[in-house]
């Protein structure tokens, strides 16, 4: 299984048309393919695929991703019904959910933040994942590279995305050493949202992002054919196939697959069979249960130190 992390800390780049696009062109392709919608803005769920956000009363992401659900990935899983898919192929999405707000705040209390997306999608039956990430280099963002086989970098051709991918940089350096993994494979860059013809302004920031040496890939320029495919709930490769960006995406899948045959993840670290505040937790919330609430201190299950003689 291929996982596939669309990254980039600036907001506003073509990121969660990226991800739908994307997704859909290797579905497209008869291969079995999960959007994850990592972001909690939640626009590859309601505004790019149309489809609900899931109920707080139902499994979700926010509450696997913290341990408050331990269920099969699949029961997180919407197929999304009206993309053009490939036999033997599918296009299913983890959508997105009001807990997602709340849910860097949550993590940041895990004792090793990194390792708990990877943990959730680790049984997963497809070819590829593709994440959408949030616009920050945050405890989500940090989730999704560490499970991540390789990253897509959407990016404008302007002086700002130079600074960001920068930026990415550090932070890719910073995940691999922090939950010691393999290095990230860089699948590519996707230049998009700039006008036709490219200025000159333009086509000089394109010229210096090539100097990173990681591959340029397709261009996705900016056309209304995105904003009216998002308005009906379809990724554009189904609304309007024959368009210059649904023929981009499809070239970008096809780069993308190109690697999946030697395609490696991490190695997640076995969990630990004894972690001492879930024990507490545990105990204390037993105890409550059967005492009807009347000790609820958590302290009170610690051992007391005994006062000195005098």
């Amino acid at each position: 299984m291929q996982i596939t992390s669309v990254v980039n800390q600036k907001g506003g780049v073509g990121k969660t048309s990226l991800s739908v696009g994307t997704a859909a062109a290797l579905a497209e392709r008869g291969l079995r393919v999960l959007l994850i919608d990592l972001d909690p803005q939640g626009h590859a769920t309601t505004e790019m695929l149309g489809l609900p956000e899931v109920p707080s009363t139902m499994p979700s992401l926010a509450k696997a991703l913290t341990k408050m659900w331990k269920g099969a990935v699949e029961e997180l899983v919407v197929t999304h019904p009206r993309a053009n898919v490939g036999r033997g192929g599918t296009l299913d999405v983890v959508p997105t959910s009001p807990g997602m707000f709340d849910l860097v705040r949550r993590l940041d209390q895990f004792r090793v933040p990194g390792w708990q997306l990877a943990r959730v999608i680790q049984f997963a039956n497809y070819d590829h994942v593709i994440i959408d990430c949030p616009p920050a280099l945050d405890v989500l963002t940090n989730n999704a590279l560490a499970a991540t086989t390789g990253i897509l970098v959407p990016v404008q051709p302007d002086r700002t995305s130079i600074r960001a991918l920068r930026l990415l940089y550090d932070q890719l350096a910073y995940v691999e050493q922090s939950v010691n993994r393999p290095p990230i494979t860089h699948y590519g860059l996707v230049p998009g949202l700039y006008r036709r013809p490219m200025s000159h302004y333009a086509a000089a920031a394109l010229h210096e992002l090539h100097g990173f040496g990681i591959p340029v890939l397709s261009h996705v320029p900016m056309g209304v054919v995105m904003n009216e495919a998002a308005a009906h709930g379809v990724p554009v490769t189904t609304f309007a196939p024959e368009t210059v960006q649904a023929e981009a995406f499809r070239q970008i899948a096809h780069s993308l697959d190109g690697y999946r045959a030697g395609a490696r993840g991490p190695t997640i670290p076995a969990e630990q069979d004894f972690v001492f505040e879930d024990f507490i937790a545990d105990v204390s919330d037993a105890r409550n249960t059967n005492d009807n609430g009347a000790r609820k201190k958590l302290y009170d299950l610690l051992p007391r130190r005994q006062r000195p003689s005098h």
